[in-house]
């Protein structure tokens, strides 16, 4: 559990310091007045990621002669200190210098907005996003995994932007190019463990509610699906396929990266829920992310709720504001009124006024 929380030079907080008794606990108060910011900050304490900004925005330029942000969380009476300036990122755990596995390890975070349920609506590479994400949280060499990926895939596309150069002046289709089979074989096998991580945890986050449902440029058997060189194998006839595509626009055009997946009840929420309903099933989403972290590393990510209820109904907001899934892990909420939420809930949790902080 975080018992305190302490912001330095970040976003509005020159010097604040937050305590903490209960295991939810809520944030209310006007627009503007750093609800968001908070979580934020405890978002990038448990992960070392902002889940919104890149990595110098969330540095509070105002503080001109001090650029630096720092952040520290105590834990079960343990320190955890993030600072990060424009030049490095230290970590630190009771003062002594960490890495980031040790320094993450057994500790994630979920955070739910409106915006995610936007982005993760409207954009595929949010909804692939959305699925990494979550992997990472219980397999860590998985963000090595997705670095390789990216550099793999950009040196193919590179490479293809010559053969497609090569092709629209000499009219020279090099379908047999030692150098790019060189770059399909090293995609092909990176893109084998993305499809096989991806496609087993779309199945864990299907419930008896709703169906997600992943799809792949890739055509392969589903019941092949934990067998890496199949799936590379099949990863491998599809280039082949597209090879002369992929020459002509100097683009890997089926992969990993054109990947998306759809979420159905009794159709499909995204192309035909209503906002409520779209707001809904993100949010069971999220808490379904939770138990599966939960089911592989014996310990819940602290959940992050930032204005969720403004959309929804009562009973789907009661919905969402579960006392039985709240209670699992340590839960921060946001909201401008508080008065909002559910009486059960506000009689177990500790309320912040953050108005004039």
């Amino acid at each position: 559990m975080i018992e305190k929380l302490t912001l330095q030079n970040f976003r509005k907080f020159t010097n604040t310091v937050f305590e903490f008794n209960k295991n939810l606990v809520i944030f209310y108060g006007h627009n503007a007045q750093g609800k968001s910011s908070v979580l934020e900050a405890l978002y990038l304490i448990n992960t070392g990621l902002s889940p919104w900004a890149s990595t110098n925005e969330f540095v509070n330029v105002d503080q001109s002669s001090q650029m630096h942000t720092r952040i520290e969380s105590i834990e079960d009476g343990k320190s955890y200190v993030f600072f990060k300036d424009k030049d490095k990122r230290i970590l630190k755990i009771d003062g002594n210098s960490a890495r980031p596995n040790k320094f993450f390890e057994n500790r994630s975070a979920n955070i739910f907005n409106p915006e995610k349920i936007e982005l993760l609506m409207i954009s595929p590479s949010e909804r692939r996003a959305f699925l990494d994400d979550t992997i990472l949280k219980y397999d860590y060499e998985y963000e090595v995994l997705i670095k390789d990926f990216k550099k793999i895939l950009k040196q193919r596309n590179a490479y293809l932007k010559k053969l497609s150069k090569l092709f629209y002046e000499k009219g020279i289709i090099a379908i047999n190019d030692t150098q790019l089979n060189f770059w399909s074989n090293h995609f092909s096998l990176t893109s084998a463990y993305i499809l096989k991580n991806r496609i087993l945890l779309s199945k864990e986050l299907s419930s008896n509610e709703y169906d997600v449902k992943y799809k792949s440029g890739i055509q392969f058997d589903k019941r092949k699906i934990s067998n890496i060189e199949y799936l590379k194998e099949c990863i491998q006839q599809e280039l082949d396929r597209n090879k002369k595509r992929d020459i002509a626009t100097g683009y890997t055009n089926v992969g990993p990266h054109r990947d998306d997946w759809d979420i159905f009840e009794d159709k499909d929420i995204r192309k035909f829920g209503s906002r409520g309903e779209k707001r809904l099933a993100i949010g069971k989403l999220i808490f379904q992310t939770q138990e599966i972290v939960y089911k592989k590393t014996s310990h819940y990510p602290v959940l992050l709720l930032d204005d969720i209820a403004s959309e929804l109904d009562t009973l789907n907001t009661k919905k969402i504001f579960d006392k039985k899934l709240l209670d699992k892990q340590q839960t921060f909420i946001t909201v401008i009124d508080y008065k909002s939420l559910p009486k059960k809930i506000l009689n177990n949790s500790q309320l912040i006024h953050l108005n004039g902080i």
